[in-house]
């Protein structure tokens, strides 16, 4: 890993992704600032377990907040070199008959605007041409036939797949990247609501014969967050085991 390397802000680090993905990049020498929103116990267990690490607490609907989090990051840790975005609310598994706009709105707004703030928030840092990665985790719902029950989740990480190719045209010429994480199933709490039979019946299904773990896409994410991978931008990496093929 390059020395300029060093300072990773994860939002939403105390998700099933995101606090794997903390506890990766820090065992490999990052410095590494997490934001987590009412997961308190995941925080305080990061805090006290890795190595220079820190968390904010942050609502990511407020764009004050974001604005806030970000100084405090660079104060904290004098530079940022990548941001990992790793956020979702709960999903509900209703048939899109049985879901109301707000279910749609609550995923959209968590997303895709949440993005829009932490882009925001970074405007000044990339106008000034510093190098900064943008790793986005997605899904591979997003690519060929998504799973029933799931259309409040899938019409989001759509959107947020949309306005993240747009990133990577409109940001390249100040020196950013944006690539996207995009997992199968993964054994993290968010998959709890889901039948227990439908998560057995896809890891049968699955070339590998498994669903991911977060430690399968921490370590992408750590290759996306280092110089080998300055060339990759606008690319979407599927991470499932063969189960989605491009």
């Amino acid at each position: 890993m390059g020395m300029d390397r060093k300072n990773v802000l994860v939002i939403g680090g105390s998700g099933g992704i995101g606090s794997e993905v903390v506890r990766v990049l820090s065992s490999k020498g990052f410095r590494v600032a997490f934001t987590y929103f009412k997961n308190k116990k995941v925080a305080d267990e990061l805090l006290t377990s890795q190595k220079n690490v820190t968390g904010y607490p942050a609502d990511l609907l407020s764009q004050n907040a974001i604005q806030e989090i970000v100084l405090r990051m660079l104060a904290d840790h004098g530079g940022l070199d990548a941001i990992v975005y790793s956020v979702t609310p709960p999903v509900l598994n209703k048939n899109i008959l049985s879901t109301i706009w707000q279910d749609h709105l609550d995923h959209w707004q968590l997303q895709t605007k949440g993005l829009f703030h932490v882009v925001q928030a970074l405007k000044e840092r990339i106008l000034q041409k510093k190098k900064l990665k943008f790793i986005i985790i997605g899904t591979e719902y997003c690519i060929g036939r998504p799973p029933a029950g799931l259309s409040h989740y899938v019409q989001a990480k759509y959107s947020l797949l949309g306005f993240v190719k747009s990133m990577a045209v409109d940001l390249a010429k100040y020196h950013c990247t944006v690539n996207v994480v995009s997992p199968g199933m993964v054994q993290t709490p968010l998959i709890d609501p889901l039948p227990p039979k439908l998560v057995e019946v896809t890891a049968e299904s699955n070339p590998l014969k498994r669903i991911a773990t977060p430690r399968d896409v921490a370590d992408l994410v750590l290759f996306l967050s280092e110089d080998a991978s300055d060339y990759l931008n606008g690319v979407n990496v599927t991470v499932n085991g063969g189960s989605t093929m491009l």
